[in-house]
């Protein structure tokens, strides 16, 4: 769906250029959740905004879905939420998104009743919509922003930082919006510093630094690596619970806090390990399937 070949990015600063981009390649596949991840000022929203085709690569090509990434055929199909939210503050956000409907090419008919439906699925209320965007939080224009970006299901989706400034179940609505985009079929690139929401939803993130694509790991599927188990129990049944996972031929590093983490070769593992511990007398409190991506952050950023 996305095809990034050679591509390289500077700007002119006090003087000098400073390389953003370096070099980069990137395919990503249609229906496609990736993460960018990397350190502040790596490249990160630089390679976003190139793909929207709001700059021009010094070198290399972008193609999205075989077009150039400006193409109007292309700008039709997307969706896209900035980090910096340059919205008109004096609008209402009734009239944001009524705009936003027309501009994505919506029936003026259906205006009001698609508006409703869109701050319905980011929970802003009615009383909001009233409102000029001057005085929303920075966590409501996160809502209206995400509202925005979904209008008329676009089959591509670039979300910069979607949940920053929202409180947790703004967090929790922009995951469950992002997972229905992509039961859905959408193509999703997102960059965001909240890691734990990242491997929630993506299949694959791409660690960028100083402008240089270093790595790229799949979360999602039989071909995922370094995938882990994460098992809580009691704290004071720590010692019961890593016996039982042992018996299993899982040794698990415990930590006095109740977690247990272990190397995860399949689905099927994690299902003996929860039920090797049931079955020992322990409860589990929390089980889940983790790629550790704050490790993995910390050993290439």
């Amino acid at each position: 769906m996305i095809a990034v070949r050679g591509v390289s990015k500077s700007y002119g600063r006090f003087g000098r250029r400073v390389q953003a981009l370096t070099g980069v390649d990137l395919a990503v596949a249609r229906g496609e959740t990736l993460g960018l991840i990397g350190p502040n000022g790596a490249g990160k929203t630089t390679l976003l905004t190139c793909l929207l085709g709001f700059l021009r690569p010094d070198a290399g090509s972008i193609a999205v879905d075989g077009l150039a990434p400006d193409d109007l055929a292309v700008r039709a199909r997307t969706g896209y939420l900035p980090e910096r939210l340059g919205f008109d503050r004096e609008l209402p956000g009734r009239a944001f998104l009524k705009h936003h409907w027309r501009l994505a090419g919506g029936d003026p008919a259906l205006a009001d009743a698609e508006t409703e439906r869109a701050a319905d699925r980011v929970g802003l209320d009615r009383e909001a919509l009233k409102r000029p965007l001057r005085g929303y939080s920075r966590g409501m224009l996160q809502r209206i922003g995400l509202a925005q970006a979904l209008l008329r299901d676009p089959d591509l989706l670039f979300l910069d930082e979607p949940a920053s400034g929202t409180d947790p179940r703004g967090v929790a609505l922009v995951r469950e919006r992002i997972l229905e985009a992509k039961a859905r079929g959408a193509t999703i690139v997102l960059n965001s510093h909240q890691l734990p929401e990242v491997e929630r939803v993506c299949d694959r993130i791409v660690f960028i630094d100083q402008g240089r694509l270093t790595k790229s790991e799949t979360l999602k599927g039989a071909s995922a690596t370094r995938r882990r188990g994460v098992i809580r129990v009691d704290a004071g049944r720590l010692v019961e619970a890593a016996a039982a996972l042992s018996t299993e031929g899982l040794a698990a590093d415990a930590e006095p806090e109740g977690w247990l983490r272990f190397p995860l070769a399949s689905d099927d593992e994690m299902v003996r390990a929860i039920r090797a511990i049931v079955l020992s007398g322990v409860a589990v409190y929390e089980a889940r399937v983790s790629a550790e991506l704050e490790e993995l952050f910390e050993k290439n950023a």
